[in-house]
């Protein structure tokens, strides 16, 4: 067991148990933990899933915006969650003709940078 991970069932357990005092308390909180990444959310019972998926889309974009250019996926990367940003935005609005516009020029992005994707030349790279 490495470190991370045993640092990782420490941290689950101590907060399993903090979970468990506030539900017999009559709070009710979900938990979702991802040992591989490292990761424990916490949402309580009425929190909103489009709040959640918003606020997880700003780590992806994060990602895109850090990731440096010439990794071969960085534009697809990039341009997908501009893409997943203006939907979740706008999600209970209308989408304008601009957005549309900038979103289908996006989806162009995204379609060339699949077509010019290696195989061989990736990986053979150190990504």
């Amino acid at each position: 067991m490495s470190s991370n991970s045993l640092e990782f069932d420490i941290l689950f357990k101590r907060i399993d148990s903090l979970v468990n005092e506030l539900k017999n308390e009559g709070i009710d909180i979900k938990v979702k933990s991802d040992c591989e990444s490292g990761s424990l959310k916490l949402y309580t019972s009425n929190s909103d899933i489009l709040e959640i998926a918003r606020e997880s889309l700003k780590d992806v974009l994060e990602l895109s915006y850090t990731t440096a250019e010439h990794h071969p996926y960085w534009n697809i990367l990039y341009n997908s969650s501009e893409i997943l940003n203006t939907i979740l935005e706008r999600w209970d609005t209308y989408i304008d003709d601009d957005q549309v516009n900038e979103m289908l020029w996006r989806n162009n992005e995204v379609r060339c940078n699949l077509t010019k994707l290696d195989p061989d030349k990736f990986k053979q790279s150190n990504f």
